[in-house]
């Protein structure tokens, strides 16, 4: 069972409205083995508010001591870090959580230490919401690894007919 499922079940098989519309990217092997940005989401039609955002490795991270800093693009524009603080992933267990807590100097990195596949302390968020235009919201890769990591983000339309997709 996923981390959305469990929230569902507690919320009588409904995403709670608190955390809005909920999109899921599956990750590719290709993500991690280059030092690029990887596009996982587009925000289209206007401006959405993200609510949350977590990745869940579903295949082993190799020793490459990758980070992963997110960024947006907005239409038209160049990309802008939404946080600016990475950490080695190297060796990152299947199951392993990672999230943000939505601020510029945040980090995305593991939740807590419990255990893999347990997040104490989920952050993500908790200094606030995150206001993005149209554009791309992407993966900067700076050290080469494999691995696969799915990614889930959370938000609200902040204007009649927007949405955000995976890509």
């Amino acid at each position: 069972m996923s981390f959305a499922s469990d929230v569902k079940a507690m919320f009588g098989g409904e995403a709670p409205a608190a955390l809005g519309h909920r999109v899921r990217r599956a990750g590719l092997a290709a993500d991690l083995t280059a030092v690029a940005t990887v596009n996982l989401f587009q925000v289209i039609g206007g401006d959405v508010m993200l609510t949350g955002f977590y990745g869940k490795v579903t295949t082993l991270i190799g020793g490459g001591a990758a980070t992963l800093i997110l960024n947006h693009t907005p239409t038209g524009g160049a990309a802008n870090a939404m946080c600016t603080t990475s950490i080695s992933i190297a060796a990152d267990a299947v199951n392993t959580l990672y999230t943000w807590d939505g601020t510029l100097a945040g980090v995305l990195q593991p939740l807590g230490v419990a255990a893999v596949g347990v997040g104490n302390n989920v952050a993500s968020f908790s200094a606030g919401n995150v206001i993005v235009v149209p554009g791309i919201i992407g993966l900067a890769v700076a050290v080469v690894s494999t691995g696969v990591i799915d990614w889930v983000l959370h938000y609200i339309p902040l204007n009649t007919h927007c949405r955000v997709i995976a890509v």
